[in-house]
């Protein structure tokens, strides 16, 4: 939080401004175009992880969007990259759950855009945009199942008829395949966890090297 006491930081440059807005809109509307054509394709899109995660990450980015606005063009978005690297973790769940464990195909429009665009867009964005991920913590991955965590307990109460039968309640090896999601989504998050770090120190180097050769 800015202190009222410190003059207030200078606005960031209007290019970059811009530049980063319109890709967090891009990365809204792959979202909600993967969800809107679910929903006009399928009678009841509302129970699939695949959608309700594709439905919160064009809400979650159209914010990311619009926050410059709120800040007077300050900043571009939030300090921390929390929400970032849930989002990021539960993508690439559904992603890699979809295509390598349900053997699904990415032949419709929604099924191409929720399995495959946007996951790819909102990794680029945790890889290649912004800045707030050098701040992530140790302890952020762990907190990003709660996501997919609030996901099981949904399913688990309301059973919906998704997922073949590896993902039964009534199955014995049920929780072991919830163990096992959670440790890929562990892992996950401590990868993304591992990148930002990288980028933080190739930031810090690339600032530094024009002091020492100056």
């Amino acid at each position: 939080m800015h202190n009222p006491h410190l003059p207030p930081p200078p606005r960031l440059d209007a290019g970059v401004l811009a530049g980063v807005v319109a890709w967090r809109l891009v990365v809204a509307a792959c979202a909600f175009t993967g969800f809107g054509a679910a929903f006009a394709m399928m009678s009841d899109p509302w129970p699939a992880l695949s959608q309700q995660a594709s439905l919160f990450t064009g809400l979650v980015y159209l914010g990311l969007a619009l926050y410059p606005l709120f800040t007077g063009g300050r900043t571009h978005e939030p300090a921390s990259p929390w929400l970032r690297g849930a989002v990021c973790v539960l993508l690439l769940l559904v992603a890699i759950t979809y295509q390598m464990l349900m053997g699904g195909d990415v032949d419709d429009t929604y099924s191409l855009f929720e399995h495959v665009i946007t996951p790819l867009v909102v990794l680029a964005d945790w890889v290649l945009v912004g800045r707030s991920q050098a701040r992530v913590r140790w302890w952020h991955p762990v907190s990003w199942l709660v996501f997919p965590l609030a996901y099981l307990v949904y399913f688990m109460a309301a059973t919906p008829p998704l997922y073949g039968g590896f993902l039964d309640p009534d199955s014995s090896v049920f929780g072991g395949m919830v163990m096992f999601f959670a440790l890929a989504a562990l892992a996950t998050g401590y990868l993304l966890y591992g990148i930002a770090k990288v980028k933080a120190l190739q930031w810090q180097v690339a600032q530094v090297a024009p002091e020492v050769h100056g």
